[in-house]
């Protein structure tokens, strides 16, 4: 495994099977950080943050409780066909020495989340800030969660990724199952069944093996393709049953960056699309695309040419969702020394996209997401740099199917360090325009070697609280300030960097 300067990760201790808390217990193990939250909330409602000489207007939103308690991070959303909202996050876990896995779950009418169940409780359990678990509602109502954890001896590195199922809404799991390596996407196909996709490690330990694995990729490779540097990571689908058998796998992209995110959305008709950063021999890390069609992959095609040059991953995955055959996809980029977020819109499900729509206010951090409403405009949320030694602001906007944008909204202030994560995005139904939006709140650590204390929260917002700006977001492709980066790409926030025999 490479060295990851931006995935910092803590290993703890579990027995790999599912464990559950009575309600008595499971308060008790947590607490609730509610009037620190409140008291931050009333302070910010009254305050304006002022980026890069542009004042950022707060965002209404309202709090949804949920029991999290402290020392909790890495949350995640997800939709049900019936609309109930389910949320993932990792806390402390059953046993002194393990952590947790845990669900909560939000009625379609609720204002605050379910007492929480644990999914899975291990000493083994692995937490990334960039590297998180995820799940998804299969078309048959069951649930698939997926998790990493490191292997089970201890002279061995990297981690692995697992998942198990429930069909009774997380009163019970399956028993867990190993899938993938790294940065694992889920999505639902019909027959309950499931989508997934991952990245792996395309080196081979015997160096007198052939330097690329004989698995037969998604479609033949061009021409011009020049694998001899040997690939360190590739992209790798597999479809799995209604009972979790794997059915195929494929190789979507034999060369891909090592650390990424990768974000898949279904299509109509068991379709499916992947966004993920490609790479190249010539280090250019660019996001590409590949589209499921239900029986294989297309060839990967560059989402955009941003010719980002850089000999480590950034850490800094793209995001995609869709509403029928309408898709969205944003991303970051640093190309050229200058950090910005961009979007594309596509209407015809990723066979063509429009032309790139700038996002940021011009000191992007990244960390995205993005979900599409059911009128098909899209929010993406990022983070935006501040003066301020390692302060941020979480901010969000709507960019709507013409290409039009809202302005840019302040919904938190946050800070830029590892531990304060990704925030996720979900629509709190498939008929109005309510947002949900979880992200994890770091607070001042009591001393440099100390990690800083966590603690998970969700809000709601409307969409319509971010109305549109301007007619099209073209107009703003002109005179878009830009931060500047440095060319030393070890000065970059995160990095992810891979030893000297890989790229």
């Amino acid at each position: 495994m490479r060295e990851c300067r931006g995935l910092d990760s803590r290993h703890f201790p579990a027995h790999d099977s599912s464990a559950h808390l009575s309600g008595n217990a499971l308060l008790y193990a947590m607490t609730i950080p509610y009037l620190r939250h409140l008291f931050a909330t009333v302070f910010l409602v009254a305050s304006i943050c002022c980026l890069n000489g542009r004042a950022a207007e707060l965002l209404s939103s309202t709090n949804l409780p949920v029991l999290t308690g402290l020392d909790s991070g890495e949350p995640n959303l997800a939709r049900g066909p019936d609309n109930t909202l389910y949320l993932t996050w990792s806390g402390p876990g059953v046993h002194a020495g393990e952590r947790a896995l845990y669900l909560a779950k939000l009625a379609p009418a609720a204002t605050a989340w379910s007492q929480p169940t644990i999914i899975v409780s291990s000493p083994l359990l692995m937490e990334n800030w960039a590297d998180f678990a995820s799940l998804i509602v299969g078309t048959d109502g069951a649930l698939t969660a997926q998790w990493f954890q490191s292997p089970a001896k201890e002279d061995s590195h990297g981690y692995t990724g697992w998942f198990a199922r429930s069909t009774n809404g997380g009163t019970t799991w399956t028993a867990s199952a190993p899938l993938g390596e790294e940065f694992v996407s889920l999505a639902p196909l019909s027959g309950g069944r499931t989508l997934a996709v991952w990245l792996e490690s395309a080196q081979l330990h015997d160096s007198h093996a052939p330097r690329m694995k004989p698995d037969t990729p998604a479609a033949p490779l061009p021409k011009a393709s020049n694998l001899a540097h040997a690939p360190s990571m590739r992209l790798r689908a597999r479809l799995l049953s209604a009972h979790g058998s794997t059915e195929q796998d494929w190789i979507v992209d034999p060369d891909v960056c090592s650390c990424c995110q990768t974000s898949l959305a279904v299509l109509p008709g068991d379709r499916a699309i992947v966004t993920y950063r490609g790479h190249t021999a010539d280090e250019i890390r660019d996001h590409c695309v590949s589209l499921f069609t239900g029986v294989g992959w297309t060839p990967p095609r560059p989402l955009h040419h941003d010719e980002w040059k850089i000999a480590a991953c950034p850490v800094n995955g793209p995001a995609v969702d869709t509403q029928g055959e309408h898709t969205a996809v944003a991303w970051f980029t640093a190309a050229q020394g200058a950090a910005r977020m961009q979007a594309k819109l596509s209407v015809d499900g990723g066979l063509t996209f429009g032309p790139a729509l700038p996002l940021d206010l011009g000191r992007p951090i990244g960390r995205l997401d993005l979900v599409m409403l059911a009128d098909g405009s899209a929010i993406i949320s990022w983070l935006e740099a501040r003066t301020e030694k390692n302060r941020a602001g979480l901010y969000v906007r709507r960019l709507f199917p013409d290409g039009g944008l809202s302005a840019a909204r302040l919904l938190t202030a946050t800070s830029s360090i590892r531990a304060s994560g990704f925030a996720r995005l979900a629509a709190r139904s498939a008929n109005n325009l309510s947002v949900v939006i979880s992200w994890t709140e770091t607070n001042p650590a009591p001393n440099a070697k100390t990690p800083a204390p966590t603690s998970i929260h969700t809000a709601e917002f409307l969409a319509t609280a971010l109305p549109r700006e301007r007619a099209t977001a073209l107009t703003s492709l002109v005179n878009h300030a830009q931060t500047v980066v440095s060319s030393d790409s070890s000065k970059l926030p995160e990095l992810c960097t891979a030893p000297a025999s890989a790229h």
